[in-house]
């Protein structure tokens, strides 16, 4: 079978393998050297990324909120060996199968890429000294559609209550920091939830211009903030959970203060105009969002899928105590569902993936 599909031609080898999972790919590029040279072209990559392969599930346990913030870390509890980073609190993703995350090591804040298919880290070290910072930094990691670079941006708050943000290109592995025209920066208290759609990285915020929450998103092509007016005070207030998308449009997720248990998503059809799509029930903790689905934890710990469309309910058949709690609050565990994939974050091209 093996010599067979060696002496295949090409195009036929390259569909079969565009088919395979990442873990699989990473053992092949050891059978011949057109087969590893294959695997690691960028055309194979893209490829490999739009096959219609099923969403894996990560699931990640943030410790116990009453330990100390040195004990904290991120560690993987869906996989068979569980990963454990240490001083990491948050995660962020995915893009391309990509997550950033970020934590604090011996009190300095720290960050990292990762890609959980070819356990590839690469850590990035922020540009100004962690003493200048007034505020916790607000992150966001995306795709550049234009030139297909990764970047990590951040805004932060000095001690002289000036504003600055961070841009980090993966590809050039630099940081350019530059001073955004948005005065209401001084004005943010709360990131409620955050989103990345088609180039573009989205926060949910509270302060602003328009109503006591404001919606901020940074293109990532030209590198510009931006504030965006959500649905109408009366409509959306600081019972909001959160951003997700849908149906590829961005979404609020917002607690319905008139009926119990019951949540809006408001639906984004241009920017600054919104439509209701759905007032729905949950009697379960959401933990995260993926495509037209939140996915839910139960009351006995299970977690479930609900598309908020088609108004259906699946079992993902993973069970953990520490589903009732949430990662980033409770210090209980955080759910993600990504696309695996053989996108690298290294710079250099010599450089192999770490598995």
């Amino acid at each position: 079978m093996d010599g067979c599909l060696a002496n295949s031609p090409e195009d036929i080898v390259k569909e079969i393998l565009v088919r395979c999972p990442v873990k699989s790919l990473l053992r092949f590029k050891c059978v011949c050297k057109n087969w590893c040279t294959l695997i690691k072209t960028p055309e194979f990559v893209q490829q490999h990324l739009k096959n219609h392969s099923p969403p894996q599930l990560l699931i990640y346990d943030n410790g116990d909120i009453d330990d100390d913030d040195d004990d904290l870390s991120i560690t993987l509890i869906s996989e068979e060996h569980p990963r454990r980073f240490i001083g990491m609190k948050q995660l962020f993703g995915s893009v391309d199968g990509l997550f950033f995350m970020v934590g604090e090591i011996d009190r300095e804040i720290s960050c990292a890429l990762w890609n959980p298919g070819t356990r590839e880290v690469k850590p990035l070290h922020l540009p100004i000294p962690v003493a200048t910072i007034h505020d916790s930094p607000v992150f966001g990691f995306g795709l550049d559609p234009l030139t297909y670079d990764y970047k990590v941006v951040y805004f932060h708050i000095n001690n002289l209550c000036e504003h600055y943000a961070s841009v980090h290109s993966c590809s050039r592995d630099l940081w350019r920091i530059f001073k955004p025209k948005i005065p209401y920066f001084t004005d943010v208290k709360h990131t409620f939830g955050t989103a990345y759609l088609n180039g573009t990285y989205y926060w949910l915020l509270t302060g602003g211009h328009h109503s006591n929450y404001t919606i901020l998103l940074f293109d990532f092509g030209s590198e510009m903030f931006k504030e965006i007016e959500g649905p109408g005070h009366q409509s959306v207030d600081t019972n909001m959970l959160g951003l997700m998308s849908v149906d590829s449009s961005i979404a609020i997720l917002n607690l319905n203060p008139r009926t119990v248990f019951a949540y809006d998503i408001w639906v984004m059809i241009q920017p600054g105009v919104w439509n209701k799509l759905v007032t729905f029930q949950c009697f379960f903790r959401i933990k995260s969002c993926y495509d037209n689905s939140l996915i839910l934890a139960t009351k006995d710990s299970q977690l479930v899928s609900y598309d908020v469309r088609t108004n259906k309910t699946r079992h993902l058949g993973f069970h953990h105590p520490g589903l009732r709690k949430d990662a980033e609050y409770d210090g209980g565990c955080g759910v993600f569902y990504y696309k695996e994939s053989l996108v690298k974050i290294k710079r250099r091209d010599d450089e192999d993936l770490d598995h």
